[in-house]
C-alpha cells in the first residue's frame, strides 16, 4: 500500500470500532443531563463564530453559509427528535436512548466527511477548491447539528420533567 492509500485507510481503521461502540453504547438508556444539551452546542457555537470572525466569509459565498446551517440543523432536529426519552421509575430523572435512525445520521455524516476528504484531497488543484471555505462550511454545518440536536432533546426533556407523574 502507498503512503495515500495508508492516509485513508488507517483513520478508517480507528474510527469504525468507536463508532461501533458508540452505538452499542448509545442504543442502552443513560442518564441525561439537560443542563449539557444547552451548555455544549452554545460552547460550539462561541468557537465557531470565533474561527468565522478570523476570517470571516466574502459576501458570496454565504449562500454556501446558510445552507450549511438550514441542513445542520435539520439534520440536528431529526437526530434529537429520533432519541427516545423517558423518566427512571425510581429516581424521577430523563432516561434518552438513541434510534438506530439516529446513529444513521452520524455513520452517514462520518462516511461523507472522508468521502469529501477523499475527493478534495484528489481534485483540489484541478477543480480550484477553495478549502478554508470547505472547513468555515463544514464547521457551520455542525455547529448548527449538534446546536438542533441539543435544543430538540432539551425541549423534550423539559416538557416530560414537567408532566404530572
Amino acid at each position: 500500500m502507498d503512503a495515500r492509500t495508508l492516509q485513508f485507510v488507517i483513520p478508517v481503521l480507528v474510527i469504525l470500532p468507536i463508532l461501533y461502540f458508540r452505538m452499542r453504547r448509545s442504543l442502552k438508556p443513560q442518564r441525561l443531563k439537560p443542563a449539557s444539551l444547552l451548555l455544549r452546542p452554545a460552547l460550539i457555537i462561541v468557537v465557531a463564530i470565533g474561527v468565522m470572525a478570523a476570517s470571516p466569509p466574502r459576501p458570496e459565498d454565504i449562500f454556501w453559509f446558510v445552507l450549511a446551517g438550514v441542513v445542520g440543523a435539520a439534520a440536528g432536529w431529526y437526530w434529537g427528535k429520533t432519541t427516545q426519552l423517558h423518566l427512571h421509575p425510581e429516581d424521577g430523572t430523563v432516561m434518552s436512548t438513541s434510534s438506530q435512525a439516529g446513529m444513521l445520521v452520524l455513520v452517514a455524516l462520518v462516511l461523507f466527511r472522508y468521502g469529501i476528504r477523499a475527493g478534495v484531497g484528489l481534485e483540489q488543484a484541478e477543480m480550484h477548491l477553495d478549502i478554508a471555505l470547505i472547513t468555515d462550511i463544514s464547521i457551520t454545518f455542525s455547529a448548527l447539528l449538534f446546536s438542533a440536536r441539543g435544543l430538540e432533546i432539551y425541549l423534550r426533556a423539559q416538557k416530560l420533567l414537567q408532566t404530572p407523574s
